[in-house]
């Protein structure tokens, strides 16, 4: 599962609710692996829908997510005067960077002989 962020703009930096989920959700069409949607604000203060998506890649996550936003900015009344400024995964880098760090190593798994066909045998 992916979660995708589409970061919105509101004429007069409008602000969107949590009962606005429900019109993205409904825009969702088979095969999207839409699962769960959630709306929240960034830094900034602007609009941000966050997307779960069942898909077998980011990219067709973020595809579409996008879709999903594009067709319920333009389906709903309610949602007029919004615009999708990005629309894409978030990086968390705490988490890389916690992988960065000399104790760490750096390693999610331990390295494997690439002589050997199992990469989970140790050297």
């Amino acid at each position: 599962m992916y979660l995708v962020h589409a970061r919105l703009r509101g004429s007069d930096g409008a602000k969107l609710s949590a009962e606005t989920v429900p019109l993205f959700m409904c825009c969702s069409r088979d095969g999207e692996g839409l699962e769960h949607a959630s709306v929240h604000s960034d830094a900034d203060g602007s609009p941000v829908v966050g997307l779960y998506l069942t898909a077998p890649s980011l990219s067709v996550a973020e595809l579409s997510a996008f879709a999903v936003c594009r067709r319920a900015l333009s389906a709903h009344p309610e949602l007029k005067g919004f615009t999708v400024v990005s629309c894409g995964a978030v990086l968390v880098p705490q988490y890389w960077d916690r992988l960065a760090l000399p104790d760490a190593g750096g390693l999610v798994m331990p390295r494997h002989d690439p002589s050997n066909q199992n990469p989970f045998h140790p050297f």
